[in-house]
């Protein structure tokens, strides 16, 4: 099976660039325009074949598309077109952005191959969720998904980690989906670095090629900037960010007056990929994609049936995943507890509010965004965004853009920069007020980096693409060039990005003892059983234990060990519960299989009545639900 996965992953990446190079040749952009558009196609196909359980049929669908792709070059009827293309496809294949993507992967996959999961929403559901696709070829069916807190979380990040998963040889490595991680927020760079380049373009020789090369190291340490939890969880906030900048650079290119007519359809593909992958990558990716659809009213579009179509299309993929979550029972709490606060009419400011507000202004203003102390410059979100407004006055002082459009710039980056971190502080005073955690400016800052990401990063992102996609009209381009590099090189999370690369090893062996001490023995034996039964993959396991001990925490560490198999927890209390009331319990897990951890066999009495007739009670082993009209049975 690991031979089929390695060459399914192969072949993948094979279509992605050769798709891109088909873009790149008929579509006249450079491969830093069409590879991830290429890669979003991959994660949308990855997505509905997701949703039927045939995941691995995406090598099926790779291959196609190579051998079609093989065809169509040979029936080309076109004068020369074999020989033009050919040298278009292999200049596309052996382009700057192919060989750095390369290149950077396989180092940075070697660097990385110690790295383990320790951030807590990566224990808690992020890495739970890619094991499960993983092991189950898609998603799990009803009442089947791990972590069924987090359940309606969209699955676009899980996905591309599932598919670097793939080159595990056989085991399930989570390093990969490191390394999966950095892969997709890496190509989803490649179009700043496209634009950026042009400014490199200007020079020749050995100048130009180190300059492509700084360039794309740029691109790669951008990110930390504004969160520095990169470098050690894989956080959908900093993707989404780094998606929600690429479709602003789009947007902005094809707004009305300077699109390009001959690639008008490419344009709205372009606008629907990047728009479905930005809502398919978290929840609130909603509130980011309906920012974007603003920005491409307010720049103009020459289409608008076509733009409508697009925006439209890439809700309805949104949809889907409301549907399929519906249907298979996945909510999370913070989705529900947002309801619960926006429908009740009982919400009561809380008393600690004025001190988050302080420790908030704190946190946005003076610690920087990324957590870390750097020899170099540490920028807050504060004053990131006063970088922000001081850069487009710079634009309208060079009239880079025409001093309307930077006008409509300006009014869209502060009208965002307030609706966005109102909302961010709204949170801290709503579903997150009892997460006392955050009466700490320190931890104010990572979560104002963290949610505000896509507004600070994708801000950043559209910013410098709007100046370097002028670039050729200016000129000082060759000073252009270092401008960017000064300003990625200054402000770098240099810090987190040693921990990321090697760091990591010397807290090694601390992480993995403090993990199997969060699981402990009756955990590691919850793990083994479950894992141990063929049937249980997908399927939902209620685990009781005795009701006078606490466990949450432990909890997640011991899903995320069981995943595949999706652990839920209740409690029994001996002096209070009777076999009625266990039943009651069972009904509301909706799960269909039970695990009792009683080693002093004191809840004996509460589920002897349930065990069917031959049945003995033993502590640690596995029953099977029975809901029969007669009642409930555990087999």
């Amino acid at each position: 099976m690991w031979t089929v996965n390695l060459i399914g992953f192969i072949l993948c990446a094979a279509a992605v660039i050769l798709m891109a190079a088909n873009f790149s040749y008929r579509y006249k952009e450079n491969m830093a325009s069409t590879l991830p558009v290429a890669y979003a196609a991959l994660g949308l196909t990855m997505y509905v074949l997701a949703i039927i359980g045939t995941l691995r049929g995406v090598f099926v669908e790779a291959s196609l598309y190579i051998v079609l792709s093989v065809i169509s070059f040979f029936m080309d009827k076109k004068k020369n077109a074999e020989s033009k293309r050919l040298e278009a496809l292999g200049k596309s294949i052996l382009s700057p952005e192919v060989i750095g993507l390369i290149v950077t992967s396989v180092i940075m996959g070697f660097l990385t191959s110690g790295l383990a999961f320790s951030w807590w929403d990566d224990i808690n559901f992020w890495s739970q969720d890619a094991k499960q696709i993983f092991y189950l070829n898609g998603f799990a069916g009803k009442y089947g998904n791990v972590s069924p807190e987090f359940g309606d979380y969209p699955p676009a990040g899980s996905l591309y980690k599932c598919m670097f998963l793939f080159t595990g040889l056989g085991k399930y490595r989570e390093n990969l989906q490191f390394l999966g991680y950095f892969v997709t927020n890496t190509i989803f760079m490649m179009p700043l670095f496209g634009v950026v380049k042009k400014a490199a373009d200007k020079f020749s020789g050995a100048k130009k090629n180190v300059l492509t090369v700084f360039c794309f190291a740029a691109m790669v340490l951008f990110p930390g900037i504004f969160n520095g939890i990169i470098y050690y969880g894989t956080p959908a906030d900093v993707t989404m960010a780094i998606v929600y900048g690429a479709l602003l650079l789009t947007l902005w290119s094809g707004r009305r007056g300077k699109e390009n007519t001959g690639n008008e359809d490419f344009y709205y593909i372009k606008i629907f990929l990047y728009a479905s992958v930005l809502l398919l990558t978290k929840s609130v990716g909603a509130e980011w994609a309906a920012f974007a659809f603003i920005f491409g009213i307010v720049f103009g579009q020459k289409n608008m049936r076509k733009y409508i179509v697009s925006a439209a299309s890439s809700f309805m993929v949104y949809g889907s995943w409301l549907c399929f979550c519906f249907i298979n029972r996945r909510v999370a709490k913070l989705t529900g507890a947002g309801i619960r606060f926006a429908t009740s009419g009982d919400y009561v400011v809380p008393a600690n509010t004025m001190d988050k507000a302080g420790f908030f202004m704190k946190g946005f203003w003076l610690l920087p965004m990324h957590g870390d102390s750097n020899p170099t410059i540490d920028v807050s979100a504060g004053a990131m965004l006063i970088v922000m407004i001081l850069f487009i006055v710079y634009l309208c002082h060079i009239n880079v853009t025409g001093k309307k459009d930077t006008a409509k710039l300006a009014i869209f980056v502060v009208a965002t920069a307030l609706v966005a971190y109102g909302i961010i502080f709204l949170a801290h005073i709503s579903i997150f007020q009892t997460e006392d955690q955050y009466l700490d400016a320190y931890a104010m800052s990572l979560s104002i980096a963290r949610y505000g990401c896509p507004f600070m990063l994708g801000g950043v992102y559209l910013l410098a693409g709007v100046l370097y996609n002028e670039s050729g009209v200016l000129k000082n381009t060759k000073a252009l060039a270092a401008a960017f590099l000064v300003f990625v090189f200054l402000t770098a999370d240099y810090k987190g990005f040693l921990f990321y690369i090697n760091g990591y090893r010397d807290v090694a062996e601390k992480n993995r003892a403090y993990i199997e001490d969060m699981i402990g023995e009756n955990g590691k034996k919850l793990v083994d059983t479950v894992s141990s039964v063929d049937e249980l993959p997908g399927k939902r396991v209620l685990v009781m234990r005795d009701g006078h001990l606490s466990y949450w925490v432990h909890n997640a560490y011991i899903n995320k060990a069981a995943s595949p198999v999706a652990l839920v927890y209740d409690v029994f209390m001996t002096e209070s519960d009777d076999p009625s009331s266990i039943v009651s319990k069972l009904l509301a897990s909706h799960a269909s299989y039970l695990y009792i951890e009683d080693n002093d066999e004191i809840s004996k009495d509460l589920f002897l009545p349930l065990l069917k007739e031959g049945s003995k009670f033993e502590s640690c082993r596995i029953y099977k639900i029975e809901n029969s009209g007669r009642g409930v049975t555990l087999e």
